[in-house]
């Protein structure tokens, strides 16, 4: 059965519930705080009347390009995973990647409840993941605004999705909400991975599943490579298993290609 998004949000400032006040915004039931909705998503970081919070990394303000969003998934992604990987070798397609992590999360048409496609991007995920679990809610999250827009027109049609833009240092939703949660091509945007493991730990009901994929550190790069300039943070992929088993996950699962990787781990 699909769930409501009101049922699983949670109030960014206090973590007090969230209600849906009108069709222009969300409101928490203990501080009052506002969340607008604003293109077809509900903005969970824009506070009305305040100023919006930049970008922290100069690889997250180019997803507020337009022209860099129009050619996001077509040309952008696959560039920078080629390049990333190493142009020797093989890279999955999006279908592939996608087979990768439905097997994972065991995505099938009778699976219910809720599900979260984390930094979701263009929406290419979110659209496939609402498909495999019809009768479930999928939620796609982004700091983006101009990726949710293109979420929005990528997920037109779908009923059970709902988008929200949200950041990944304090996820707005309520403890234990979701039954799997996809996190594909980000963990290098992240500023600190080990706590995006955290809140995903947390908003996992037991026995949830976490995907995701990112670029492992390789002989001709450090993890500090290009950090400065762009954000950009590989990860050290013999350390990965233990920073998971810390926050909790067990069942670590692995595929490589070349220097892309992409991972499962569980909540017990």
């Amino acid at each position: 059965m699909a769930v409501n998004v009101s049922e699983l949000l949670a109030c960014p400032q206090c973590k007090g519930a969230i209600r849906r006040q009108s069709d222009q915004a969300y409101v928490c039931t203990e501080c009052s705080r506002l969340s607008p909705v604003v293109d077809g998503f509900v903005d969970m970081i824009r506070e009305p009347g305040k100023p919006d919070p930049a970008a922290p990394t100069t690889a997250q303000k180019m997803m507020e390009s337009k022209l860099y969003v129009s050619l996001y998934e077509a040309v952008g992604r696959p560039f920078f995973a080629r390049l990333f990987a190493g142009f020797g070798n093989a890279i999955p397609s999006y279908a592939e990647e996608f087979r990768i992590y439905s097997d994972w999360l065991k995505l099938d048409e009778s699976r219910g409840g809720a599900w979260l496609d984390l930094s979701c991007g263009g929406g290419y995920f979110t659209d496939k993941m609402a498909g495999a679990v019809p009768e479930a809610t999928v939620v796609g999250l982004d700091i983006s605004e101009e990726m949710l827009r293109s979420a929005r027109k990528e997920t037109v049609g779908r009923t059970n999705v709902s988008l929200v833009r949200g950041d990944v240092r304090g996820l707005p939703f309520a403890d234990e909400t979701f039954d799997g949660v996809n996190n594909p091509g980000s963990l290098h945007l992240y500023a600190d991975p080990a706590a995006a493991y955290r809140e995903v730990f947390r908003l996992l009901k037991p026995g949830g599943v976490y995907t995701a994929s990112t670029f492992a550190i390789n002989e001709r790069t450090s993890s500090r490579l290009g950090v400065k300039a762009t954000g950009i943070r590989r990860t050290d992929l013999s350390a990965l298993p233990g920073e998971l088993e810390k926050t909790g996950f067990v069942n670590y699962r692995l595929v490589k290609f070349g220097s892309i990787f992409a991972f499962a781990v569980t909540k017990p």
